[in-house]
């Protein structure tokens, strides 16, 4: 059904806030699965700050890489295109959630404050820069990306700030992109990629030292308040000399706009406690998928996807009047890196360490642009216009 189809009054709103991997996914699974006796009456609204679709899984490469930073940052005009409903993205930050209303940092076509019927968070989670943007459009992005990528090639030496995966990959990137480069990477935990089994870890640790990269491990960092050439102090009292360095952690659960209406949903680190039908306790018509919920300790992509068709089964069936049913477990964590341009390690597990890690390496001769392709076609953005 086209999106202009469909008159604004007095329809009840079905708001997604996040257009995250997981929050893109329900907002076009509900619309897509909107019964035509419903679909006059309901209006799925998807609210995201952001002018494109993150593709977030791309920021390590392309801070290293020049060149391909303009494919990051995808078109999201055409996800609506199979909704059987009126659907609309509104661009736009969140600032609180009270029982009713979601309230916006900006007038919006349709108001600054909009009342919701059912409400889904998929805010997820945040690092800070290069993890994440620091600005909201696709140009500002692109040229934060571009400074950073010719920081990295006209420096002699680089200190990456933390173990997961960003700093991994990045790290790697750098070693593998400019081999002639001294490389940190430090780390306040005994191993690197600490959230997922010891093998995996191994696995890094022995990729980082085959490419050359220098690795910290066990001993926090005393960072200067300087963006140059600084010498790092660690806690064990080495010293590390090196023109720039990035930090790559600081991991927050954006759990915030739904505090005051649900504190006590609200778990010690920020994540939402949900019911496995994904509803919070005491709001049945609240949903979180994704990071920003607790039903995963070690948190990725892969094996929350199945929160989607949960999410959109029990929002149908909670439309429909109906106690939803549909229900998401799964012990499954798993992860894949790149550990430079050639290199792809695939980790799979379980949540709880029950059974031994599989871990999976493939090496060959790689794609600058991670193939960020077949991303611009599940989001059906023309692959013809790259800087649409």
């Amino acid at each position: 059904m086209n999106q202009t189809m469909c008159t604004m009054a007095e329809k009840l709103n079905i708001i997604i806030v996040g257009a995250s991997y997981l929050g893109s996914k329900v907002a076009r699974a509900v619309a897509k699965s909107m019964p035509l006796n419903l679909a006059e009456n309901h209006r799925v609204l998807l609210i995201e700050p952001n002018s494109h679709f993150s593709h977030l899984f791309t920021f390590p490469r392309f801070v290293v890489v020049p060149s391909h930073e303009h494919k990051a940052f995808i078109p999201m005009n055409k996800i609506f295109s199979e909704a059987q409903c009126n659907a609309e993205i509104i661009c736009a930050s969140v600032e609180t959630i009270n029982q009713s209303e979601v309230i916006l940092d900006r007038d919006t076509p349709f108001g600054r404050k909009l009342p919701w019927h059912i409400l889904v968070m998929a805010t997820g989670s945040r690092l800070s820069p290069p993890g994440n943007m620091p600005t909201n459009t696709k140009l500002d992005s692109m040229q934060y990306l571009k400074k950073l990528q010719e920081r990295i090639r006209t420096a002699k030496s680089i200190a990456l700030i933390g173990g997961g995966a960003l700093g991994v990959q990045i790290s790697t990137d750098i070693k593998s992109y400019y081999p002639d480069k001294e490389v940190h990477i430090i780390h306040s935990r005994d191993r690197l990629m600490s959230r997922f089994d010891p093998s995996l870890g191994d696995v890094v640790v022995q990729s980082c030292k085959d490419l050359g990269i220098n690795v910290h491990l066990g001993s926090r960092a005393k960072l200067p308040n300087t963006d140059g050439p600084c010498t790092i102090e660690l806690e064990s009292g080495k010293t590390i000399s090196v023109d720039f360095y990035l930090k790559c952690t600081g991991q927050i659960i954006n759990s915030e706009p739904i505090r005051e209406l649900a504190k006590e949903s609200i778990n010690a680190d920020g994540t939402i406690h949900v019911l496995p039908t994904l509803q919070l306790e005491k709001h049945p018509r609240i949903f979180a998928v994704g990071d920003v919920n607790d039903l995963l300790q070690i948190k990725s992509v892969r094996p929350a996807l199945g929160q989607v068709e949960v999410a959109q089964k029990n929002i149908i069936s909670l439309l429909h009047g109906k106690i939803p049913e549909a229900k998401f477990e799964n012990n499954a964590a798993g992860i894949h890196l790149t550990l430079g341009l050639k290199r792809d390690v695939y980790c799979q597990q379980t949540q709880d360490g029950s059974s031994p890690a599989n871990i999976e390496i493939e090496d060959d001769e790689g794609l600058e642009d991670m193939g960020v392709e077949h991303m611009w076609d599940d989001l059906r953005a023309d692959k013809n216009d790259f800087w649409a």
